[in-house]
């Protein structure tokens, strides 16, 4: 792999893609029937789920007011808060859970030990199937994850335009240098493109106090460092890691975006606060779901 250390050119600014609202056909045949996503498939595969006289099809997108018939009978459209109010999380459940180490973040994989749901069931009995994450952590990373049932506000909040940060302790053998930490914060040419850290500094006693520990030999406090990083691309930071020479041997996030892991248990959760709520809805309100905007 190429893992190349230069600075960062000037870059022309992207172009802003717009966000949808169009929903995976399951998931609002989910919301409304009380079937999960597989039952939802197999409904679908069945030729037993209309939309204005046609039948659906597995995969596709639809506006999440679109008319919905199941075995010929309408299913009625759950409730959905608009994104761009005063109140734009409304009453939307919004969770903060201390993702453990082995967890894959998705509903279904046939190579995973233990899926999103299944760790989920035991905290959220069936409402577990319905819960997404917000932005995903890779299997043996640990720490924050926010969870909704509401896919518009994934889709929201995990956008890079959202702006919210996602901040990391590091765990490493070596720690990290002021050389290293330069190089973090001026660009690093990974294999799909350019990445950067927004901060990059030693890990501070408070944020110390939110890592669980992990077995009984402690590492040196200089061993752990601190990261945030504006977008979340596949294994990021621990591509960043690897190309200063600084491996990754545990990855937790602390933050994303005004929510903060505290005192969290390891797989434990918690509702949001009101002021998490606020600021999240004002960064909503800040970033209106409009092509082009």
């Amino acid at each position: 792999m190429d893992f190349s250390i230069a600075a960062a050119p000037q870059l022309p600014p992207m172009r802003r893609q717009p966000l949808t609202d169009l929903i995976r056909i399951n998931v609002l045949i989910a919301e409304r029937s009380g079937l999960s996503r597989r039952g939802a498939d197999a409904a679908i595969a069945e030729g037993r789920v209309t939309s204005g006289g046609r039948s659906v099809v597995i995969g596709e997108r639809l506006d999440p007011s679109v008319a919905l018939e199941l075995d010929g009978k309408v299913l009625v459209a759950a409730a959905r808060t608009s994104l761009n109010g005063d109140e734009a999380l409304g009453g939307v459940r919004l969770l903060a859970w201390y993702k453990p180490p082995g967890v894959t973040t998705t509903h279904s994989d046939p190579h995973a030990a233990v899926t999103l749901p299944q760790a989920l069931v035991g905290q959220l009995g069936a409402d577990a199937d319905r819960i997404l994450s917000i932005g995903r952590l890779d299997r043996e990373s640990e720490g924050l994850l926010l969870l909704t049932p509401e896919r518009r506000i994934v889709s929201r909040l995990a956008h890079p335009r959202a702006g919210l940060r996602r901040g990391y302790a590091v765990l490493t053998s070596v720690p990290l240098g002021a050389t290293e930490r330069a190089r973090l914060l001026a660009g690093i040419r990974l294999t799909d493109g350019w990445a950067r850290a927004v901060e990059a500094r030693q890990l501070e006693p408070r944020e110390a106090a939110e890592i669980r520990p992990r077995g009984p030999a402690q590492p040196h406090p200089a061993c752990w460092s601190f990261i945030a990083i504006a977008e979340g691309r596949h294994h990021e930071v621990r591509r960043l890691y690897g190309a200063i020479e600084r491996p990754v041997q545990r990855l937790v996030r602390i933050a994303y975006g005004p929510v903060r892991l505290g005192p969290l248990e390891v797989g434990a959760h918690r509702e949001l606060t009101e002021s998490e709520r606020a600021e999240l809805s004002a960064l909503l309100i800040a970033t209106p779901n409009q092509p082009g905007a």
